[in-house]
């Protein structure tokens, strides 16, 4: 790689930091203007476009490049499938996905945040890397005996509702305090619980 190359890329990460750091601080993607992030960048906002076509495109490319790359480590170490047949494993899930939610804070509360925003784009770019989460997550569901009796779109209900189960945790989690040991026990408990439910459950389950 060439030190032009270097640079390049360097000033492209640099514009991901910036949306994430002003997702961070309580802008809405939608709201962010060019100017703005190149502000933040520190550099002219013609150089914008040396690296990206438009707004959409940075934020598409944000999901695809640094949040999926986020969310293919999870899924490559979290195996949710594979990891509820022992009560002590899916504890290990839980805490594994939450501390990898702390490890990723800017990322994960840009997720959390443009889930639902108003950025089509964006939107788009999530949707198709929570769907492939989820279809992961069906797959390692048929590895499991405890749930072969079930089939392939029986098993993708049950992806989803996990998947958003743990989405459901990030927002909270993400606004304790870290000298809040015991708020966070508690809540990371009531976490495991919630996944024994619902893997327990649907384990059983006769369609």
């Amino acid at each position: 790689m060439t030190s032009r190359d270097l640079q390049k890329r360097q000033t492209r990460q640099a514009f991901f930091q910036s949306v994430l750091q002003l997702s961070r601080s309580g802008h809405a993607f939608s709201s962010i203007s060019l100017r703005q992030i190149s502000r933040e960048v520190g550099v002219v906002p013609t150089a914008f476009y040396r690296h990206f076509q438009d707004i959409d495109e940075l934020g598409t490319c944000l999901v695809n490049e640094e949040l999926g790359h986020t969310l293919q480590s999870l899924r490559d170490h979290l195996q949710l499938g594979r990891t509820r047949t022992h009560e002590g494993q899916i504890a290990s899930s839980v805490r594994f996905f939450l501390e990898s939610v702390e490890h990723a804070s800017l990322h994960w509360h840009f997720i959390v945040s443009e889930r639902y925003g108003g950025n089509q784009a964006v939107q788009h770019a999530l949707d198709e890397q929570i769907s492939l989460f989820a279809q992961i997550m069906t797959d390692d569901l048929a590895m499991q005996p405890a749930f072969g009796h079930l089939n392939q779109e029986v098993r993708l209900l049950i992806a989803d509702m996990g998947v958003n189960m743990y989405f459901s945790w990030v927002y909270k989690w993400l606004k304790f305090d870290p000298t809040e040991i015991q708020g966070k026990q508690e809540y990371l408990n009531r976490c495991i619980k919630q996944a024994q439910v619902l893997f327990y459950g649907v384990r059983n389950w006769c369609p």
